[in-house]
């Protein structure tokens, strides 16, 4: 799975269409990343044509033309940070399914004991 998506990543930076570079742009900008596995994706690009610079939003420092200089963008590859981010968040979200299902257990717990006290009493119909 993980050569799929390096691989559906590498495309993605390829393919550097005015319909996807907002998104990119805003992928490398939160997660403070550049390139797929580095700043080095971007010279082999075929939708990037300044194969010697990364675009403006790799940079540490956001400015006009700043990706010129590739010394001033950010290193680490953007798939390494979002599992990063992902691998951080798991713990949360692990952390509320087990609430759930605690909740869950003990939900069905009262529900058992309420059926066994109703059938133990012998509760009498009203009609």
């Amino acid at each position: 799975m993980a050569n799929g998506v390096n691989a559906k990543a590498q495309e993605v930076i390829n393919d550097y269409s005015p319909e996807r570079r907002h998104a990119i742009d805003k992928i490398q900008e939160k997660f403070k990343c550049c390139g797929a596995d580095s700043y080095a994706d971007w010279s082999q690009s075929a939708g990037w044509e300044k194969h010697d610079a990364v675009p403006d939003s790799c940079c540490v420092v956001k400015s006009e033309g700043c990706g010129q200089d590739k010394e001033k963008a950010h290193k680490k590859g953007c798939l390494w940070a979002i599992s990063v981010f992902l691998l951080k968040n798991l713990v949360w979200v692990g952390a509320v399914c087990i609430a759930l299902g605690v909740t869950e257990v003990f939900g069905v717990l009262v529900g058992v004991c309420l059926c066994l006290d109703i059938k133990r009493k012998n509760y009498e119909n009203i009609s």
